[in-house]
């Protein structure tokens, strides 16, 4: 999930492209947060005028500390002006509590100044002789000033601050100080601090019933070529952790599948001979049913077939926790403990509760990139749809993510739940078919008053099927396929 143009910190804290095909103009300076210079394209362009904004608890001070923190980590030397009456202690007991503070920093390069008694006292023009005053006797490589919303509440006329502006980005970009201004205020305003500067990046936060999730957005980078939209993130021990939109990523990337012509076995013989020998390598199945009939064991089958293999496997799960999912596999005669305790097997589990979708879907492919998985479990996709706060981005989200695993070659498995009573035409997904290549439908049959479980093919692509409805038996040695409902075999056309 990262960008076709990478970037490392060089031991000025600047932005060292390791893409050789495309060189910037303009250096950058690296923030060093982990997301954010992603979605910046690399970095902010050094010697510019930024203005961070969100009201009150969104996280601007922290993010600024945070990449002042960085910037004095690699050596550069940041000032930090305060326009707002707290003390420079309880701002730094504040932020005291984050891996990214270090007190042997503070003094030495990093910088605390107050400006308030000058803008108080003379106004504009006596903030900036002293910004330019302390700018040429220290030479920081990164101005933040603090509350910048001050200046306005100052009173000036739109003409002075406009001018005021214009001084003041002309002295950064002369001294080559990146600097940025902390303002509380939310939307992209016909404002001098907003039409002046540089760029303008908003924090903010997006609620839904009691849940509430941190946005960040770039409404304008002049001179980078940033992501557009919104972007998740939260604040931990770590600071801010900004997770790129999944869309976005996939839509600059681009990436196109490429063709696969082999055949990944299901993990059951007597499926595989039903279905023309397995299912296309690369592709995802949908394993459609309703509870209890038997999904998720399918899916236990296809994955211990790559791990016998000798393939690297993960399973995401949202309901059974890996010790559930280990005891009920061993059940059906599946012993999954020997290739977790040897690593060909990872579990990412995680209750569909209050979490950042995009932050598993990083895990996820981060995971896959890491240990070259070849198959992949999803049990449960209803449950990954379900974290996807915004209701919005509930299809172009798992599309995005679809695509990734094809890019990667992951063969697929996903679990998907119908309800426990439906008629004899399940319902379709509205968008099933750009998500899977194969669909596979598990639902109860009542056979002399007894519930039988069957399956059949919705879908298969670049094979020819069995296209019955087949009873399928599980035991204490897993599942095996039967002879068709009713008595009769009908061979379906080859999926395209």
């Amino acid at each position: 999930m990262t960008d076709s143009k990478q970037t490392t910190l060089d031991n000025d804290g600047k932005a060292a492209h390791t893409n050789p095909g495309r060189t910037s103009r303009i250096p950058l300076l690296r923030t060093g947060i982990a997301g954010f210079d992603e979605i910046l394209g690399g970095g902010l362009p050094e010697g510019s005028l930024y203005l961070i904004q969100g009201l009150a608890g969104s996280g601007k001070t922290t993010l600024a500390c945070q990449i002042g923190f960085m910037q004095a980590g690699a050596g550069r030397k940041v000032m930090v002006l305060t326009l707002i009456a707290e003390s420079h202690a309880k701002m730094l007991n504040h932020v005291s509590n984050f891996d990214f503070f270090d007190e042997q920093l503070v003094g030495s390069n990093i910088l605390l100044l107050s400006g308030y008694g000058s803008l108080a006292s003379e106004g504009l023009r006596g903030l900036l002789k002293l910004i330019t005053a302390e700018l040429n006797r220290h030479r920081p490589h990164l101005l933040v000033i603090d509350g910048f919303r001050s200046v306005r509440e100052t009173g000036p006329s739109d003409l002075n601050l406009s001018e005021f502006m214009h001084a003041l980005n002309s002295l950064v970009f002369t001294m080559n100080c990146t600097t940025i201004l902390l303002s509380p205020v939310e939307g992209n305003l016909p404002e001098s601090e907003n039409t002046l500067v540089d760029g303008v990046i908003e924090l903010s936060q997006y609620e839904q019933g009691m849940q509430l999730v941190r946005e960040i957005k770039v409404f304008k980078v002049r001179g980078a070529n940033h992501l557009l939209g919104k972007h998740v993130f939260e604040i931990n021990g770590g600071g801010l952790q900004i997770f790129p939109r999944l869309e976005a990523v996939a839509t600059r990337q681009r990436k196109v599948p490429g063709p696969v012509d082999t055949l990944v076995s299901v993990g059951i013989p007597s499926w595989d001979r039903c279905i023309g020998g397995g299912v296309v390598g690369g592709s995802i199945t949908c394993l459609l049913g309703s509870p209890g009939v038997g999904k998720t064991l399918m899916g236990l089958h296809f994955i211990e077939q790559g791990l016998k293999q000798g393939e690297k496997c993960l399973i995401v799960g949202f309901s059974e926790s890996p010790q559930r999912l280990v005891v009920k596999a061993r059940r059906a005669g599946i012993e999954l403990e020997p290739y977790l305790a040897d690593g060909s097997l990872g579990m990412l589990w995680q209750l569909p509760l209050e979490m950042l979708c995009d932050d598993l879907a990083k895990r996820m492919l981060d995971d896959i990139a890491q240990r070259g998985v070849a198959r992949l479990l999803i049990d449960g996709i209803d449950g990954m749809r379900s974290i996807v706060v915004q209701p919005q981005r509930g299809v172009s989200f798992v599309v995005a993510l679809s695509n990734e695993l094809r890019t990667y070659g992951v063969t697929t498995f996903m679990t998907e739940q119908l309800a426990y009573f439906h008629d004899d035409h399940p319902p379709t997904e509205r968008f099933a078919s750009q998500l899977y290549e194969n669909i596979m439908l598990l639902e109860y049959t009542l056979q002399d008053q007894v519930n039988r479980r069957q399956i059949s093919v919705l879908k298969l692509r670049e094979n020819g099927y069995d296209g019955a409805k087949r009873l399928m038996n599980i035991s204490d040695t897993g599942i095996e396929i039967d002879g068709p409902v009713g008595g009769h075999i009908v061979l379906g056309p080859a999926g395209r």
